[in-house]
C-alpha cells in the first residue's frame, strides 16, 4: 500500500510541474506561457532558485509553520 501512495505522490508532483510550466500559464496574464523559460534563459532566475523556493514551502508546510 505504501508504494502506491508514494507513486501517487510522485505523480502529483509531476502534475504540479506541468501545471507550473504549462496549464497554469495558458491564461495567466502576469506570468504567461513561456515566460518562466525566458527568464531562466535570461539568467534572471535559475532552476535551482525555483526548486529551492518550492522545497522551502514544502518543508515549512510539513514542519507546521
Amino acid at each position: 500500500m505504501s508504494n502506491t501512495i508514494v507513486e501517487n505522490i510522485n505523480l502529483t508532483v509531476d502534475d504540479l510541474v506541468m501545471n507550473f510550466f504549462y496549464y497554469d500559464r495558458k491564461e495567466d496574464e502576469e506570468l504567461p506561457l513561456g515566460e518562466i523559460e525566458r527568464e531562466v534563459s535570461r539568467k534572471n532566475i535559475s532552476a535551482d532558485d525555483i526548486v529551492e523556493r518550492f522545497a522551502k514551502g514544502v518543508r515549512e508546510h510539513l514542519e507546521g509553520k
